[in-house]
């Protein structure tokens, strides 16, 4: 997400490939369009030269809940000034963002598939630790080895079927991903908020 905090007027004179255009004072009413915080999109401001307004929004979008977003220093003027690209016309004025999917992830469709009804040829694995998983519940067919235990234990970890790993939120899943690939496992992981029940059901917040 590129965001010109700049004047309509100003933004129309110019401005970078793929900005939208929310003036600073316009912000706050357009934030409940913005995408999913969860989706922690990364987002750059840039005002007119690093007047000021570029980090005042970018505070807002902390206070928000957005995580890490960045200041353009020197704004637009340094952009310009060092001689890269600018686009003339009318700038879009609504954000619109589309995560990329993660290398190694698998789209949630297919997970849900694999998790209502384990394929002969599929291992899930959640890699939450083992109070989560009493408290909890887990998917029919899974199996748990804690990101904790994964290296311990990879004698556990078929190597003759897909591997399918997930946790709570998808960040120990990506972890436990990396860990198996690098030692040739045929491996993907779920990027994404699930939870489970007792009875082996699940959720995925999508």
């Amino acid at each position: 997400m590129l965001l010109d905090v700049r004047s309509d007027k100003e933004a129309r004179a110019g401005f970078i490939k793929g900005a939208v255009n929310i003036p600073e004072k316009a912000v706050d009413g357009a934030l409940p369009s913005f995408p999913d915080k969860e989706l922690k999109p990364p987002i750059v401001v840039y005002d007119a030269k690093g007047d000021g307004s570029a980090e005042k929004v970018a505070m807002k979008l902390v206070e928000a809940g957005y995580p890490g977003p960045r200041v353009l220093t020197g704004g637009f003027a340094a952009w310009k000034g060092a001689g890269y690209g600018v686009e003339t016309g009318t700038p879009a004025t609504r954000v619109v963002y589309v995560p990329k999917p993660k290398a190694g992830s698998i789209p949630v469709a297919d997970f849900e598939a694999f998790a209502r009804g384990v394929p002969a040829g599929i291992q899930i694995i959640d890699v939450r630790t083992r109070e989560e998983v009493e408290e909890t519940g887990m998917i029919r067919g899974a199996v748990n080895i804690p990101a904790e235990e994964i290296v311990s234990r990879l004698a556990e970890i078929p190597k003759d079927r897909e591997v399918v790993l997930h946790c709570s939120t998808g960040a120990r899943a990506e972890m436990s991903y990396t860990i198996l690939k690098e030692k040739g496992y045929n491996i993907r992981f779920l990027d994404a908020t699930i939870t489970t029940d007792k009875d082996g059901t699940f959720t995925i917040k999508k």
